[in-house]
């Protein structure tokens, strides 16, 4: 496992944000690692010219960037993320729609890391901010490290302890390497654990259920394959009954997790339209930063070159 050597990080000024410029920080290796700041500035609409009385719409266009804007806005972004040790740093900024110019970012940078808070976004509620990183974490093809803003205060920045849900699947050995490399990194407990979900009723009957013995032998097998004498800490195994994401966030509140690290899968062989994303139910609820893993995929292209525009229907 290489270390990650360009994070992308999507900044917006909110507290949130600068928590997870941190946990950015504490993720890049110095001299290896390149962290890019990203501030994505909501585009300046001006209205087609003329507007005729009693037009029903309005056809808007991007006006042109305001650069004295954008260099002015560098400069704040040097002093509120700043490193506190020595990491190169770039500091750009770029208009659009938050999600899309983040995903354009990271695929023209070859980022293998987007790091963002999950709300706090200036000027935008909790809701929709919120969506902007689930569409990151959607869309993304590198991994996601995404921090939302704790009920609890966290009492370090450190990385002591390290959750790594599993469902054995290939998206789960991805995520798993990470795991384990950051653990090395940090000298950090590594914790693996699944969650097995309750017995089904399906037409009024009850689901067969697995052996629980045959998870225990599982997790065994891929302690046994990863665990080694490079870590500062023995690999530790857990095995729980339940819902899974209730699952990993009770879990992880009970070790005191500083970190959890997860593919986007939801238990193998379910549809991900029945279950949902078992990280989208994490990320929202979970009292420490969570790096997604998911299989890559195609970012969609602008299909056009045309310039920006908006229509508003005037009521």
């Amino acid at each position: 496992m290489q270390p990650f050597r360009n994070i992308l990080f999507a900044a917006d000024f909110s507290e949130n944000s600068k928590a997870a410029f941190r946990a950015a920080c504490s993720v890049a290796v110095d001299n290896e690692s390149r962290i890019i700041v990203i501030h994505v500035v909501e585009p300046n609409w001006v209205p087609q010219d003329p507007v005729y009385y009693g037009q029903q719409s309005v056809q808007f266009h991007a006006a042109e960037p305001d650069k004295a804007r954008h260099e002015a806005l560098k400069r704040t972004m040097r002093e509120v993320y700043a490193p506190d040790r020595p990491l190169e740093v770039d500091y750009l900024t770029t208009e659009g729609d938050a999600a899309l110019e983040i995903l354009r970012m990271a695929g023209e940078r070859g980022c293998d890391l987007i790091v963002m808070g999950t709300h706090g976004r200036t000027g935008l509620s909790r809701l929709v901010a919120g969506s902007v990183a689930i569409a990151v974490i959607r869309g993304a093809q590198c991994p996601v490290l995404a921090l939302r803003s704790p009920e609890k205060p966290r009492d370090s920045q450190e990385i002591r302890v390290i959750l790594h849900p599993t469902d054995f699947s290939v998206d789960s050995e991805a995520a798993l390497r990470v795991a384990r490399w950051l653990a090395w990194h940090h000298g950090a407990r590594l914790v693996i654990l699944h969650v097995a979900m309750l017995e089904v009723l399906v037409d009024g009957t009850t689901a067969a259920d697995v052996d629980p013995r045959d998870y225990r032998d599982a997790l065994d097998e891929v302690k046994k394959r990863v665990d080694g004498p490079d870590l500062k800490h023995p690999i530790e195994t857990i095995l729980t009954r339940g819902y899974t994401a209730p699952g990993i966030i009770e879990t992880a509140d009970d070790l005191g997790a500083d970190l959890i690290v997860m593919g986007t899968h939801g238990r193998t062989g379910l549809s991900r339209l029945l279950m949902g994303s078992v990280a989208e139910q994490v990320l929202p609820k979970a009292n420490c930063p969570v790096l997604v893993f998911k299989p890559a995929q195609r970012i969609s292209e602008p299909t056009s070159d045309r310039p920006a525009q908006k229509m508003v229907t005037v009521f």
